[in-house]
């Protein structure tokens, strides 16, 4: 990091990262599936000074994404304003305007209470979590008193993961669309999606308080957010195909040929809505003989669940998550954690989310010659479900900057599951990573 100054008291400190990944898939079991795919990113971040009280932040990332399939190849690259910002530090408060990276909760790797950042769900949890997480515009205001702090955040711009809809391996829809034009029901459904785009308003507002304090040992919070939909799924209001039942996650098309003599076709648009959320949270945080010990609650007023006919349902929805992690004298790292869900008011026609839901994280990893050499590993593991997910890799730093790493992506889930439209999924990946 480059570091120069202008006047005693503006200073301007500039640095750079370079992200590069291929994979490949381990086997082809689909026509439609993506062989592989490449992730680039470029991003320039610099922080500069103004006064004693005035600072701010400016970022700026060019991100491509290409998927690849044979003849047919899927691109995008896209110039992202990152965290770009200004902050005033007062003696016992903080404002802060602009596009940020904001973490509510303590949990690690899966954090039910991390809703202020838009989640980068183009790969789904094949990124690892700070990964996933991009900057919004946000105002926030911090009071920090004697015996606690209060915070307050406020947006006019509705917050919605970043997801692809049809044509990758991990989009919404799959391949169904592209499935369709080459089934004997080109000519009668074509599939197109309505969404609705929500424009900054008052109406359209999120918001929310959170208030930490420390009592003894412990590090609790208790916070409120007004939001909109922060599902993995959109709120579909209404599917083309009148009749249908999913009954085949990883093969639509399939019950499609099988039901179609009792099918009707309403449309050729999927219309979608974004509906608001509330939800109130707690965590806790301490620490124990050197290990780290976090938990999280969540309660969802009206969280967005898929249903078998590919329409959605709001249910109420309860969430907790505890964990600890600590580090060995030799220098292995163990993070484990517990999440266990439950859906209030539940229904029998919700697909994949059963009404109670369980899975253990967890995450080692090591290092070897001095540190140059890093073994990692973290495993999900669906107790309800028996579905999991594996992700062991191995990283070489070639310097203190560069890091090459190669790892590998391995999903499975019973059929129904979250885990089974990826069932064909598994990857081997190379990359690298850059500093300066």
């Amino acid at each position: 990091m480059a570091s120069q100054a202008f006047s005693s008291q503006t200073s301007l400190s500039l640095e750079g990262h370079f992200f590069t990944r291929a994979a490949v898939d381990l086997k082809e079991e689909n026509p439609y599936e993506d062989e592989g795919l490449d992730h680039e990113f470029f991003l320039l971040e610099s922080r500069f000074f103004l006064s004693d009280r005035l600072s701010g932040h400016l970022g700026l990332k060019i991100d491509r994404l290409a998927f690849h399939n044979g003849g047919y190849h899927r691109e995008e690259t896209t110039p992202l304003l990152w965290e770009t910002y200004l902050r005033f530090e007062g003696d016992n408060c903080e404002l802060t305007i602009g596009n940020q990276i904001i973490r509510w909760g303590k949990a690690d790797e899966i954090s039910v209470l991390d809703n202020l950042s838009r989640q980068d769900l183009r790969e789904l949890f094949t990124l690892r979590a700070p990964e996933r997480r991009r900057p919004w515009p946000w105002l926030r205001f911090r009071y920090f008193a004697s015996s606690y702090t209060l915070e307050t955040v406020f947006t006019l711009f509705p917050l919605t993961p970043r997801r692809h809809y049809f044509d990758s391996d991990w989009a919404v829809f799959d391949h169904l669309r592209r499935e369709l034009a080459q089934s004997p029901f080109a000519h009668l459904i074509t599939l197109n999606l309505d969404r609705q785009k929500l424009v900054p308003s008052l109406r359209n507002a999120e918001f929310g308080l959170r208030v930490e304090k420390t009592w003894g040992d412990f590090d609790l919070a208790f916070s409120f957010l007004h939001a909109h939909n922060r599902s993995f799924y959109l709120f579909v209001k209404s599917f083309p195909v009148g009749g249908f039942v999913l009954k085949h996650p990883a093969d639509p098309l399939q019950d499609l040929l099988e039901q179609w003599p009792h099918l009707q076709i309403l449309s050729n648009r999927i219309e979608t809505r974004v509906p608001q959320d509330n939800i109130l949270g707690f965590s806790l945080e301490t620490t124990y003989r050197g290990a780290g010990l976090r938990a999280e609650l969540a309660y969802h007023t009206s969280r967005v669940f898929l249903k078998e006919d590919l329409t959605s349902v709001r249910k109420p929805y309860l969430r907790a998550i505890v964990g600890f992690d600590y580090r060995f004298e030799g220098g292995l790292y163990l993070n484990l954690q517990f999440l266990s869900q439950r859906i209030l008011n539940y229904s029998h026609d919700i697909l994949f989310d059963p009404k109670l839901d369980s899975y253990f994280f967890l995450r080692l990893s090591k290092g070897f010659l001095r540190d140059f050499l890093t073994l990692r590993a973290d495993t999900v593991y669906g107790v309800t479900t028996r579905s999991y997910y594996l992700n062991p890799e191995i990283a070489y730093k070639i310097k203190d900057t560069v890091e090459v790493f190669l790892g590998l992506h391995l999903i499975d889930g019973p059929r129904g599951t979250f885990f089974d439209p990826y069932d064909h999924n598994d990857q081997i990946y190379f990359g690298t990573r850059i500093d300066f």
